[in-house]
C-alpha cells in the first residue's frame, strides 16, 4: 500500500476568519473576468481567441498560492504530472505522455520555452521560477511554431518585463516555511527613458531536508538554489526594438531522496550487517544508505531579441519581423547511493555536459482578405536553427562490500536473470572480513560510459489564420524539419588488476564496446489545421488535426552495445474545443476534447540496474479538459477549478517489460495495459474570498488537489501503483494596494496526506522498491512589498 490518511481534521480556520468578520461588508465593484493575454501562437491573443488546450497561471497567482516551480504549477493544470524528485532527471508528462530522464539520451516529449527561447534538455524544467508573467501549458502537439519534442506539449514561460514608463517599479518577497524553507525573490526595473530600459532580478531558495539517513546521520535533499536575471531593453525608434537577457541558476542538493521498500528477509537480514536500524517503511520520511551524495548543476544563458515593426507596406498591415538568438550551457555534476542501500556496493559518478545555440527568424502580418477571399488573413513564418553539444561520463564504481554482496541471493539473481534461486547463509556472515579481499583483488573498479551526441536541426514553420467568413476561421499550419544526430556512445570495464575479471562489469554484464560514431538523419513534416467558429462574442467552438514528432537516437547506458539506436516517436492529435464566458462576463468555461494517437513510442525498461530505451509499437491517449473561473453573485466570493480525465492505453506492445520479480529481463503483453505516469483523473478547485477593511483587502483561500491513481514504471508492477490523493491548501493575505504591502499566512497538505510521487525498482536487489515520499503537511508565513 503506498497511502496513509492521517486521521486529524483539516484546519479550515483561516477562511472560517474571514467569514466571521463583523464588518466584512463587500465592496460594490465590478463583476467581470479580466482578459488573459498569452503569446501561445507566438503573438499576443487573448486567451479566449487561440484554438489550443491552454491554461495560463499569472505571477501574482504564482505568488500568492507559494508556487515556485513547476511541480507546483502543474497542480493547478489538468492532465499534467511534474516531478523532480532528481532535479538532472526531472519527470514532466502531459496526457500520459511525456519525459522520463532516467536514460540522458532520451529526448523530451514536453518543451520548455523561456523567453522564446527553447531549451533542449530535461534539466532546465527544475530550474526556479521567479519574478515571471506568466506560465502558459499547452496541451497536445505544438510542432507547427515550437518544433521538434513538443509532441506532448509545451510549458510557455514568460519572466516580468522592462518597465514601459519611465521611473521604477518593483517587487520584493519573502517566505519562510517549515523544515528550514526559506525564499527571497526580488525583480526591480527602471526605465532611463523612452528608449532604454532595465530589469534586475533576483531568487535565492533554501530548503532542509525530511528524509533521516540513519546510516549518515544527517538529513537528505537539502536543496539550495539561486538564480540571476538582467533584462535590457533598448528602443531606437518607435518601429524597432531590441533586448538582451542573460540569466543564471545554480541547485545544490545532498542526494539523494529515496528510501527502501518491501525487502525480503535475506536482503534485510543481509542489510542488518551495515546497519541495524535498516527498515523498508516507505511513509516515515527514513532511509539508509553510505553514500555522501550530491549534485551540482548551474546553468549560463544569454538571449538577444531584435523586432522591427514596418507597418503597411504593399497591402499587408502589422508587418513585423522578429529574430531571437540564444545560447546556453548546463553543467551537472552528481554521484549518488546507485544501491540506495548502507552496503558499499555501486556509486554512480556522472557529469554530464551541455551547449546549445538557437536562432529563429520570423515574419508576421494580416491582410484584408486572402486573395479578395473572405475576411481578414494573419500569417506567421520563418526558419529556425537548433545546435547542441552533449557529453555525458558516468562511472559505476564498485565498493568494498561488493564481494560479500556476490554471494547473495539478489546477486545471483541479477547473474543468472532468474527470480528463483536460492539464499546464502554465508553472506552476512561474510560481509565484514570481504571487503579486504575486495580491496586486494581490485584497488580500481569501475565501468564507465562515454557518450557524447552533436545535434543540429534546420526548420521552416508558417501559419495562416483566415476569417472565412465572418463567424469562420481556418488556421492550417505546417513545419518541415530537418535535423542530425552524430552519436559516439562507448561502454568500458576499468580496473587494476588486469589479470583478473572487472567485477562491476561482471556482476552488470558489461561489455566493452565502442562501435565509433553513429550518424542518423530525420526529416519530418509537422502539419496542423484548425477551423474556429465564433457563435457570438464570448462563446466560440474550435476543432484541429496536428501532427508531432519526437527525435529518435542512440542508448547513452547500454551494458552490452547491442540495439544502440531507437526510432522518432510520431503523434497525432485531434481536439475538440470550447471557449465560452457566460453570466455577464463573471462565468468562464473552457472545455476541450480530444484524441491522441502515437506510434513507435519511445519507453524505459528496467534492466536490473540502469533503464533501457525501447520503442513500444502503438499507443492513444483520450479525455477531456476543462476549466471554470467564477466570479460569484456573492461578491467576496470567487471559484477556480479545473478538471481533466485521460484514458491513455497500449493500443500494441507485445514485447513489453515485466516486472523484475518474473526475472531480468522477463517480457509480457502490455497490449491493452495502462501508460504509466497517466492518473485518470486530476481535478483541482480553489474558492477565494476577499474583503474590503478600509484601505485594506483581506483574502482567504483554499486550495484542494485531487490525482487519481496511477502506475510510476513501465512494467505495471503492481509495488509501483501510487493510489488516489487528496490534498488541501489554504492562505489568508491581508494586503494595502495603496502602500504596495502584503502579509501572508497559508499551510500545505493540512491533512498531512502521507503519499508517494514515485516507486521504482531497486538496483542491485531485485523485488525490493525505492519509493521518494512526498512532502507532509507544512506551514508558512510570507511578506512582500510592490511599488
Amino acid at each position: 500500500m503506498t497511502t496513509h490518511s492521517n486521521s486529524r481534521t483539516t484546519a479550515l480556520g483561516i477562511l472560517a476568519l474571514a467569514l466571521l468578520s463583523p464588518n466584512a461588508e463587500a465592496e460594490n465593484r465590478p463583476r467581470v473576468l479580466e482578459e488573459v493575454v498569452v503569446t501561445a501562437q507566438k503573438s499576443q491573443q487573448s486567451l479566449q481567441d487561440v484554438p489550443i488546450s491552454i491554461s495560463a497561471l499569472s505571477g501574482d497567482f504564482m505568488q500568492d498560492n507559494a508556487i515556485g516551480d513547476l511541480v507546483a504549477v502543474s497542480a493547478y493544470v489538468p492532465n499534467v504530472r511534474v516531478e523532480f524528485t532528481s532535479p538532472s532527471s526531472p519527470q514532466v508528462f502531459i496526457r500520459g505522455f511525456g519525459t522520463n530522464s532516467f536514460n540522458p539520451s532520451f529526448e523530451p516529449a514536453v518543451g520548455l520555452v523561456q523567453d522564446e527561447v527553447f531549451y533542449g534538455r530535461p534539466s532546465y524544467f527544475s530550474e526556479s521560477m521567479y519574478d515571471l508573467a506568466r506560465v502558459e501549458v499547452l496541451r497536445g502537439p505544438q510542432g507547427t511554431l515550437f518544433g521538434k519534442n513538443t509532441i506532448a506539449g509545451v510549458f510557455n514561460v514568460s519572466s516580468q518585463t522592462v518597465p514601459a514608463e519611465e521611473g521604477s517599479e518593483g517587487k520584493l518577497s519573502y517566505r519562510d516555511e517549515e523544515y528550514g524553507e526559506q525564499r527571497l525573490e526580488a525583480g526591480v526595473g527602471y526605465r532611463f527613458s523612452p528608449s532604454l530600459g532595465l530589469r534586475l532580478s533576483a531568487m535565492k531558495w533554501q530548503r532542509d531536508g525530511r528524509l533521516e539517513n540513519t546510516k549518515l546521520e544527517r538529513k537528505e535533499d537539502d536543496r539550495d538554489q539561486d538564480a540571476l536575471r538582467a533584462k535590457l531593453n533598448w528602443q531606437p525608434s518607435d518601429r524597432s526594438e531590441l533586448e538582451f537577457i542573460a540569466q543564471q541558476s545554480v541547485t545544490r542538493v545532498n542526494f539523494w531522496p529515496r528510501q527502501l521498500m518491501k525487502l525480503d528477509d535475506d536482503t534485510r537480514d543481509y542489510l542488518q550487517n551495515f546497519d541495524p536500524e535498516i527498515e523498508d517503511d516507505p511513509f516515515n520520511f527514513q532511509t539508509s544508505f553510505n553514500e555522501d551524495g550530491k549534485l551540482y548543476q548551474r546553468s549560463d544563458s544569454l538571449a538577444l531579441r531584435g523586432s522591427y515593426d514596418f507597418g503597411e507596406v504593399a497591402g499587408l498591415s502589422r508587418l513585423d519581423t522578429t529574430a531571437v538568438i540564444g545560447l546556453s550551457w548546463l553543467d551537472v555534476e552528481q554521484r549518488q547511493d546507485l544501491d540506495v542501500s548502507p552496503a558499499d556496493l555501486l556509486t554512480l559518478d556522472e557529469v554530464d555536459d551541455y551547449r546549445q545555440q538557437t536562432f529563429e527568424w520570423r515574419f508576421s502580418g494580416a491582410a484584408d482578405s486572402l486573395f479578395g477571399l473572405g475576411g481578414n488573413v494573419e500569417f506567421i513564418g520563418g526558419l529556425y536553427y537548433f545546435q547542441s553539444d552533449f557529453r555525458i561520463i558516468a562511472d559505476i564504481i564498485a565498493g568494498q562490500d561488493i564481494a560479500s554482496y556476490v554471494l547473495t541471493k539478489d546477486a545471483q539473481q541479477l547473474l543468472s536473470g532468474s527470480s528463483n534461486v536460492p539464499g546464502n547463509p554465508l553472506a552476512g556472515t561474510l560481509a565484514a572480513i570481504l571487503p579486504q579481499l575486495t580491496n586486494l583483488l581490485q584497488e580500481t573498479d569501475y565501468y564507465r560510459f562515454d557518450y557524447r551526441q552533436d545535434t543540429a536541426a534546420t526548420a521552416l514553420f508558417g501559419q495562416v489564420s483566415w476569417d472565412i467568413s465572418e463567424k469562420w476561421v481556418l488556421t492550417p499550419g505546417l513545419r518541415l524539419n530537418r535535423e542530425t544526430k552524430k552519436s559516439t556512445p562507448t561502454g568500458q570495464g576499468v580496473c587494476s588488476n588486469p589479470l583478473l575479471p572487472c567485477i562491476t562489469a561482471t556482476l552488470t554484464g558489461g561489455q566493452d564496446y565502442a562501435p565509433g560514431e553513429i550518424e542518423r538523419t530525420e526529416t519530418q513534416l509537422s502539419p496542423k489545421l484548425t477551423l474556429s467558429y465564433f457563435l457570438n462574442d464570448d462563446i466560440s467552438f474550435f476543432t484541429s488535426l496536428s501532427r508531432g514528432f519526437k527525435s529518435g537516437g542512440v542508448n547513452a547506458i547500454s551494458f552490452t552495445g547491442e540495439q544502440l539506436e531507437f526510432e522518432p516517436e510520431e503523434a497525432q492529435s485531434f481536439e475538440l474545443g470550447l471557449r465560452s464566458r457566460w453570466l455577464d462576463n463573471s462565468l468562464q468555461l473552457n472545455m476541450t476534447a480530444y484524441r491522441m494517437d502515437f506510434d513507435d513510442l519511445q519507453v524505459l525498461a528496467f534492466n536490473g540496474l540502469l533503464f533501457d530505451v525501447t520503442n513500444a509499437a502503438a499507443a492513444f491517449s483520450e479525455g477531456i479538459e476543462s476549466e471554470i473561473q467564477w466570479l460569484t453573485p456573492y461578491t467576496p466570493l470567487s471559484i477556480n477549478a479545473s478538471l481533466g480525465y485521460l484514458r491513455a492505453r497500449y493500443k500494441k506492445y507485445e514485447n513489453g517489460p515485466a516486472p523484475i520479480s518474473d526475472g531480468i529481463g522477463a517480457k509480457q503483453d502490455l497490449s491493452g495495459k495502462r501508460l504509466a505516469f497517466a492518473p485518470e483523473l486530476t481535478a483541482t478547485i480553489s474558492p477565494t474570498l476577499e474583503y474590503q477593511l478600509g484601505n485594506l483587502l483581506l483574502r482567504a483561500s483554499m486550495n484542494i488537489q485531487h490525482q487519481g491513481e496511477h502506475y510510476t514504471d513501465t512494467d505495471l508492477d503492481d509495488n509501483t501503483r501510487i493510489p488516489d490523493t487528496t490534498t488541501v491548501a489554504a492562505n489568508l493575505t491581508l494586503r494595502s494596494d495603496e502602500q504596495g504591502w502584503a502579509l501572508t499566512v497559508g499551510g500545505k497538505n493540512l491533512s498531512d496526506e502521507r503519499s508517494l510521487n514515485q516507486v521504482i525498482d531497486t538496483a542491485m536487489f531485485p523485488g525490493t522498491y525505492n519509493p521518494s515520499q512526498n512532502p507532509g503537511r507544512s506551514v508558512f508565513a510570507s511578506m512582500s512589498y510592490q511599488w
